[in-house]
């Protein structure tokens, strides 16, 4: 019989708990039993209301997210809060959601995209310890706009993204998520171009300045990828359970 523990312990060994940044807060986010029998994971980068209900109509066992379904302090609960929590305690799912660890983990969510674009040569940079991110180089050098429709190709979103005329691009850094805070370690890197997303208009500014090419793939594309990781691997460890991915899908559009 395969536990919520069991889970939670397999994946803590792929993510330790000592890699999550000092601000974070991840790990079992609902549980009420952590000795309850596991038949049915479902994976997704948030556990979003539809993602909840799902598990609730679906007799899923536990939920596995990147994002943490508690982030934050509570002062209250009420509205989609109550609704969300009421329906995973009425239906006993548990929650478990793995954030910054996963970030920074072999084979997480910067490895995935590094891979995921194709990066050799692949090394970490930033946050407490160095290895948020990560560092690569592309098979072939590639303009600023051929790199633009590239990640187009390998991403299938929409690029945001700033570089001066004749720039080229080998070396990249990347980092899945939120990643404007680590711009200026990006650059200092000696990359020429840094994938990540939600980057502010002064920031593309500067990086034209300094002659450093950014990229804003969105928040979305450059992490979902490591949902397909995180399911592949709690297959291959526990064969007698189901595991299946919840495609939340990007919260916004663009036309």
């Amino acid at each position: 019989m395969t536990t919520v523990r069991d889970i939670d312990k397999t994946l803590t060994e792929i993510s330790p708990k000592e890699l999550s940044e000092s601000w974070d807060n991840d790990g079992v986010m609902i549980c009420s039993r952590p000795d309850k029998s596991v038949g049915k994971i479902l994976v997704a980068l948030d556990a979003t209301s539809d993602v909840i209900d799902y598990a609730g109509k679906n007799k899923f066992d536990l939920i596995v997210t990147h994002h943490p379904f508690i982030f934050k302090k509570l002062s209250r609960i009420t509205g989609f809060e109550y609704k969300n929590l009421e329906t995973l305690i009425k239906n006993d799912v548990s929650v478990l959601s793995y954030h910054t660890r996963l970030d920074s983990a072999a084979g997480g969510v910067n490895d995935v995209l590094a891979q995921t674009l194709g990066l050799s040569d692949i090394h970490g940079f930033g946050g407490d310890r160095g290895d948020f991110g990560r560092i690569g180089i592309l098979s072939e050098e590639m303009s600023g706009k051929e790199f633009a429709l590239y990640l187009k190709e390998k991403l299938g979103c929409d690029v945001r993204c700033a570089f001066n005329d004749g720039k080229m691009i080998k070396t990249v850094a990347v980092l899945g998520g939120s990643g404007k805070d680590f711009v200026y370690e990006a650059m200092m890197t000696g990359a020429d171009a840094y994938v990540t997303s939600e980057i502010p208009h002064n920031l593309f500014i500067d990086a034209k300045v300094r002659d450093f090419a950014l990229y804003d793939c969105g928040h979305y594309y450059t992490e979902n990828p490591v949902c397909e990781k995180i399911k592949t691997l709690l297959e291959e460890k526990f064969s007698d359970i189901e595991v299946e991915i919840f495609d939340t899908k990007s919260p916004y559009v663009t036309y």
